[in-house]
């Protein structure tokens, strides 16, 4: 459709062109004594006149053209896919969701925080096959996991990612962080046509630790970060992003550049007591949300993870 407009816009402006330089002639006569071949250089003048004009015009136009056809097509998509902003998004964790008041709150981006084998990635996807038990579109952005490795690996938590793939509901795209630059500078890319064309509701990407080690300061990484999170919130996801951070240890500033910028933290501990490693589940922060102030004894197994009673105050100390 596009270029039947640019085809006949073409045609308008070079009729137009042609129209004002036969009125200009015609208002002035040459001279009788204008001899043929002086006529000759002028009519080829006013053919080089009427390519240059067009060509500026034409070029112009289209370049509105195609920069209006962006924008509606963008438009479009958001305007398609609905806001639920206010609406809460369950995880499907026991005993979670009684902590925030039913979930995460639509459209917000939340950070999962914690060390090696405290259980982000299992959080992040039993919120995202949450999802698809109520028939939501979701999408797993790995920087990490091989696809077949991980399917296998999530079977013994009972949950088959590739019938729920299948079935068109789960996407898992492993990408490399150097390409989520590369989105930043496009503004979406290959990320936000799935999101768009596949109506995604939640997506998780895990874990964001390694983007961040694109950049060697904090200035780089908070900016590049904002740039992030500003491209997700258009796309109307409930988003979870993992990220390796030791709440225990001062040292660790791992989540200093957008503590501030997300919507909600849930730290989660792996710690030894008393010889023994123990779970534990914290929400540091979740905006309009009145959720629980206490820290959270939670452990995993088939089905992924039960949040149980709260931690005594010995237990962490």
């Amino acid at each position: 459709m596009i270029k039947n407009i640019k085809k006949e816009v073409g045609n308008k402006i070079n009729s137009k062109i042609k129209n004002k330089i036969i009125v200009k002639t015609k208002e002035k006569k040459p001279a009788e004594s204008l001899k043929p071949e002086k006529e000759n250089v002028l009519s080829q003048q006013n053919k080089e006149l009427v390519s240059q004009k067009k060509s500026k015009l034409l070029g112009k136009t289209i370049e509105k053209l195609d920069n209006n056809e962006v924008d509606k097509t963008k438009k479009k998509n958001i305007i398609l896919k609905k806001s639920k902003r206010g609406e809460r998004a369950g995880t499907g964790i026991s005993g979670f969701d009684t902590m925030v008041e039913k979930g995460f709150e639509r459209e917000s981006i939340n950070l999962i925080a914690g060390g090696s084998g405290s259980g982000k990635s299992i959080f992040a996807l039993q919120f995202l096959m949450e999802g698809v038990k109520k028939g939501e579109k979701v999408l797993y952005i790995t920087f990490e996991e091989k696809k077949d490795e991980f399917y296998e690996n999530m079977k013994k938590f009972g949950w088959d990612l590739a019938k729920a793939e299948n079935s068109g509901k789960f996407i898992f795209l492993e990408y490399s962080p150097e390409k989520v630059k590369m989105m930043l500078d496009e503004g979406g890319g290959t990320i936000e046509s799935i999101v768009f064309k596949n109506n995604i509701e939640r997506m998780v990407i895990d874990s964001i630790t390694s983007f961040s080690l694109l950049f060697d300061d904090e200035l780089s990484k908070r900016q590049a970060n904002l740039g992030l999170f500003s491209i997700i919130r258009n796309w109307n996801c409930t988003t979870l992003l993992t990220v390796q951070y030791d709440p225990l240890d001062k040292r660790d500033k791992e989540i200093s550049s957008i503590e501030f910028e997300v919507d909600s933290i849930t730290l989660l501990y792996f710690v030894s007591i008393k010889n023994k490693r123990e779970r534990f589940i914290e929400v540091l922060k979740m905006r309009g949300t009145n959720h629980s102030k206490e820290i959270h004894l939670f452990e995993i197994s088939r089905g992924g993870i039960k949040v149980g009673k709260k931690a005594e105050s010995r237990e962490m100390s």
